[in-house]
């Protein structure tokens, strides 16, 4: 059975959804690391972990926040190149 790509109204109906998403997680990591700076008490080991998660966590947010566009500019263009890395890191 043949692939059926997907019509332009379902892709962007895709990439709003993913920058959504991906503006939600960067919200929730600006949140996470604001009360992990500024309160003290929440300095512990296991938060630590959580923030330094939470790094890895924007990267893949503004990488979903490109979504599309990288893969359209065609895969040697710098935006896909740095959505790829944003992804792997």
């Amino acid at each position: 059975m043949a692939a059926v790509p997907f019509d332009e109204g379902q892709v962007t109906t895709l990439v709003v959804l993913e920058r959504v998403g991906g503006s939600l997680s960067l919200v929730s990591v600006f949140l996470i690391l604001v009360s992990y700076f500024l309160f003290p008490r929440l300095r512990t080991v296991p938060n630590t972990f959580i923030v330094f998660a939470s790094v890895a966590n924007a990267f893949s947010a503004i990488a979903c926040i490109i979504a599309y566009d990288g893969i359209r500019l065609g895969q040697t263009s710098p935006l896909c190149q740095l959505q790829g890395f944003l992804l792997e890191m």
